[in-house]
């Protein structure tokens, strides 16, 4: 069965069956969309594998490098001209930065075939490879190298396994990425409410701004508004597209009334937002 799996994704590969979708991150002040993150999907009729399990196989088999350079390609392919300005979230794990050809591929020249400057681009470090100790400084290193270039980096999944605060300080990243296990159902996790009261205290004097992930529910954007949670993306705002569209009216407007509830108490009112557009899916690609 393993090897059966093992050869799609091989396929997968060097047919190049991957293709791109694009979920938008917004400000949680205004609903301006600050960028999209880009989230591989694969582009086969009978895939046999998950993408979980396509990077897990890929990683066994010393498929990493192709398999993310893809991803990678086919993201910045598949963002188009109009998009080009805003930043675009790309889903990295943390040992194939170290290859020389990661930054060969990151060469101002490569990236101008896509009309995409290097400030537009954000690195997210990925939890699926965990950097170890010994590793952190020449990891600290390359990280460094990477902001000199111009380049932004995000930590993922912060709170769950080792995304936290100490990689906080190790990287000093531009964005932090919240994962969505402390957003859900925050509005009802006083213990929530705190850890992320906390980290907006010490994140904002650092000029770190973070972004809510999985965001599903009023309530819960509700919460996050009034604790100054700067950005966010979910299902609530929108799903993960092959063509990004603008940012629903209803949702600007639901934006507006959440702020002036966290800042006066006014009483907010009824939005028909369609709940078939939010069911919860795995958040696949990243």
């Amino acid at each position: 069965m393993k090897e059966s799996k093992t050869a799609a994704v091989c396929q997968i590969i060097q047919n190049e069956q991957i293709k791109s979708a694009y979920q938008p991150i917004i400000s949680l002040t205004d609903g301006k969309v600050l960028g999209y993150e880009a989230l591989a999907r694969i582009n086969r009729s009978e895939p046999d594998v998950s993408i979980e399990e396509m990077f897990v196989l890929a990683e066994q088999c010393g498929k990493l490098w192709e398999l993310e350079y893809l991803c990678r390609k086919k993201a910045m392919a598949g963002i188009g001209k109009d998009l080009a300005s805003q930043k675009l979230f790309l889903n990295v794990d943390p040992y194939v930065m170290y290859d020389p050809q990661f930054r060969e591929g990151m060469t101002r020249k490569y990236l101008k075939e896509y009309g995409i400057s290097a400030a537009n681009l954000v690195f997210e470090i990925t939890e699926r490879t965990n950097i170890q100790n010994e590793h952190i400084s020449l990891f600290q290193e390359l990280v460094s190298h990477y902001q000199k270039e111009n380049y932004q980096i995000a930590i993922d999944d912060f709170g769950k396994a080792c995304a936290g605060i100490q990689r906080v300080i190790d990287l000093h990243p531009q964005f932090v990425k919240i994962d969505m296990d402390l957003i859900r159902d925050i509005h009802k996790s006083p213990e929530k409410s705190r850890a992320l009261r906390r980290m907006v205290k010490f994140c904002k004097p650092l000029g770190i701004q973070l972004i809510a992930e999985g965001i599903e529910e009023r309530e819960e954007l509700r919460e996050l508004i009034r604790l100054g949670i700067s950005y966010g993306q979910g299902y609530l705002i929108a799903k993960p597209q092959e063509v990004p569209q603008p940012i629903a009216p209803e949702i600007l407007q639901l934006i507006q009334w959440e702020r002036r509830i966290a800042a006066k108490g006014a009483a907010a009112p009824v939005f028909l937002v369609q709940r078939d557009s939010f069911t919860r899916l795995p958040r696949s690609g990243g």
